[in-house]
């Protein structure tokens, strides 16, 4: 059996030329806030805990390397774990924090904790951790439902999401110059600094339909298309059969109709099935079908988007399913069908859109995609590779006392209350 003294020792050792290969990396947009919080612990020293939830892929162990080597310039009071290494050499995180402090003696301890849910008591050592305030602890988790659930650290600890990549983030992290970010500009209705941007954005015109494809998580940056679909489905398969055991008790058979579910979803005309629909297709209860959904939208693989109008509607009515990173659902459907670029571009919409208020559908065959409400104010959004006419933007915004009517098409225009913009040019605004 290891000995824990001398896996520390080694650990510390040989952190360095373990992350060497993110030293040359381009780092992610949030990077930037997490080196903030570090510099103010060196200075003041108040102790804080951070937990960074996200998708598996999202580059949240590239992340905690370069936020080491940051710290490491500055301190040599850093270490980092990794969670399920511990377990595997049969250690427990606390077990292993405390021996460090006592080896070590750190005078002001930053902790790095990668994929914290592995250990069984990771909620209560970092409840234990933060109320002793001994150390900065940074932590991550790829499954996101066991990290939003524990109420011992809902009060303590400060969550930033590691979300998918944006299309200007994405830009970044390939090497091409980030756009400004204006979607103020677009719900503003400020016109000139949209036709300025409609014009910016066609210099990257050709890298947007790359990024819905594989360029919406970092791990699969590096690769070509058919190897990042391989690298990206195996990453479902593990959110499937590691992940969501590990926070709900499903069995083989109701995990095997899970990934049948994502696969289902991620066709166009699947994503439109009610739920009783997909519990006939899948032959599994109705229940069931909830309780899985339920768990993607938590996990971070599936956004759900609620119908618009009274809560007895919402109940009655299934949510629209998107699915968080546009990757995924290309993954699924090179597997079974074409990855055609009009349904990975209503995902990216989504997850765009529902950080800026809450965001609905207008259910029926002719209804909206999207209903935003934003500060008081309603917009009704159509998305399309090829739209460019306001009808049905119109006719939602009347059912539904809207303010503003918004088409993500081909063409640039602002007339009123309406307004098209580029489909290209929309994703490069965030």
């Amino acid at each position: 059996m290891v000995d824990l003294n001398d896996y520390l020792l080694k650990l510390s050792a040989e952190l360095p030329g373990r992350f060497d290969y993110a030293r040359n990396l381009r780092k992610r947009f949030v990077f930037e806030k997490l080196a903030r919080v570090v510099d103010e612990y060196l200075n003041d020293g108040v102790p804080r805990t951070l937990l960074l939830p996200g998708l598996r892929g999202t580059g949240k162990t590239t992340l905690l390397a370069q936020l080491y080597f940051y710290t490491l310039s500055q301190t040599s009071d850093v270490i980092y774990f990794s969670a399920d290494e511990l377990h595997l050499l049969g250690f427990g995180l606390h077990e292993a924090i405390e021996r460090y402090f006592k080896l070590f003696q750190p005078e002001r301890p930053i902790i790095l904790l990668d994929e914290v849910q592995y250990d069984d008591q990771w909620d209560l050592t970092l409840k234990v951790l933060h109320d002793s305030r001994k150390a900065l602890v940074i932590a991550t988790g790829s499954s996101a439902i066991r990290l939003r659930e524990s109420p011992d650290l809902a009060r303590r600890a400060v969550h930033i999401g590691i979300k998918p990549l944006s299309f200007n983030e994405y830009l970044h992290l390939i090497g091409e110059e980030a756009l400004p970010p204006q979607l103020d500009a677009l719900f503003e209705w400020e016109a000139d600094k949209l036709e300025k941007a409609v014009s910016r954005t066609v210099r990257v015109g050709g890298k947007v339909e790359g990024y819905l494809r594989t360029g919406s998580l970092p791990v699969a940056l590096e690769f070509d298309e058919k190897t990042a679909y391989e690298l990206i489905f195996s990453l479902i398969e593990r959110v499937i059969y590691k992940d969501l055991p590990e926070v709900r008790n499903f069995d083989s058979s109701t995990l095997d109709s899970a990934m049948r579910l994502l696969v289902l979803l991620s066709n166009p005309k699947g994503e439109r099935f009610s739920y009783e629909r997909l519990s006939k297709v899948l032959g599994i209860s109705k229940g069931t079908v909830m309780e899985l959904v339920r768990a993607f939208v938590a996990s971070g693989l599936l956004l759900e988007v609620p119908p618009v109008g009274s809560v007895s509607k919402k109940i009655r009515r299934s949510p629209k399913l998107k699915f968080l990173a546009p990757s995924f659902r290309a993954a699924l459907l090179s597997k079974f069908d074409v990855v055609e670029i009009a349904p990975l571009l209503e995902d990216a919409v989504a997850l765009y859109l529902s950080e800026e208020g809450t965001l609905e559908y207008e259910p029926g065959k002719r209804g909206a995609d999207f209903v935003l409400t934003r500060k008081g104010k309603r917009y009704v959004v159509e998305v399309g590779l090829g739209k460019d006419d306001y009808s049905q933007v119109k006719r939602s915004m009347e059912r539904l006392g809207a303010d503003f009517g918004i088409v993500i098409g081909k063409e640039f225009e602002v007339n009123g209350n309406l307004l098209m913009i580029p489909w290209w040019t929309f994703l490069g605004l965030v």
